[in-house]
């Protein structure tokens, strides 16, 4: 499998578990570091636009919540490209951790009937074939890291297990796991890797993208470029402002 390595096992034993899939999705103010180059329009339509591509990658493969603010719907106000059905919306006034640690304590109540997988919502160059490979992956908690220590996929089979994203998610996960006496298993991707934060990350969905994220970038005006910036390699058309 190009660009993609997998620590622990793969096991048929889990094939068929059922899976719930929880895409936490931020709208409001979503994708800051993104404002040199983007609106906040353009912003909250790239934000959709990688939604919709992480919603296909998982569609199919088991019930899928996403965990988004209260107003997911209202706040959309008509700027949503998706066109493939939402599913359905969790929404909650609490923090990230706090949302799915409770959904997490709900599962376990309920003798837990489903597997959790947690995808990123900006994971535009998901596959799903990484879906597919993760929840083949043996342990009792799956890891996928992103780049600079996040955590961008994470299959929990265990009910005692918490989630703390933030900063260095990737090595609290880990070290949570290992103090708790779980076995971890890791799932390593370049493309799951890519969460898109940065402006030079745009170059990532015009390099490796191939849905809906890609035809937005595309149409806000963005090419590739190798006379950019050391770090850069896009630059975007004239007459195409934020």
């Amino acid at each position: 499998m190009a660009n993609t390595f997998i620590f622990g096992q793969v096991s048929l034993e889990f094939v068929d578990r059922p899976i719930r899939i929880v895409v936490p999705f931020k709208y409001q103010g979503s994708k800051s570091r993104l404002c040199p180059i983007l609106s906040p329009k353009e912003r909250r339509l790239l934000a959709l636009s990688m939604l919709a591509d992480v919603l296909m990658a998982v569609s199919g493969l088991g019930r899928v919540t996403i965990i988004s603010r209260p107003g997911f719907w209202a706040d959309r106000d008509g700027e949503a490209p998706l066109d493939i059905p939402v599913p359905e919306v969790r929404e909650s006034e609490l923090p990230l951790n706090d949302a799915l640690n409770h959904l997490i304590e709900e599962q376990g109540r309920s003798g837990w009937p489903e597997d959790l997988l947690i995808v990123m919502a900006d994971l535009a160059l998901i596959s799903e074939e990484d879906v597919r490979t993760i929840t083949r992956v043996s342990g009792d908690v799956v890891l996928s890291p992103g780049r600079g220590g996040g955590t961008n996929m994470m299959l929990i089979r265990d009910p005692r297990f918490r989630t703390c994203y933030q900063g260095l998610s990737f090595p609290k996960h880990r070290d949570l796991a290992r103090s708790l006496g779980l076995h971890i298993g890791y799932y390593y991707s370049y493309l799951v890797g890519c969460d898109i934060d940065e402006p030079e990350d745009l170059a990532e969905i015009m390099i490796h993208g191939h849905g809906l994220s890609l035809e937005v970038v595309t149409a806000m005006g963005f090419e590739l470029s190798e006379k950019s910036k050391p770090g850069h390699s896009l630059k975007k058309l004239s007459g195409h402002r934020p």
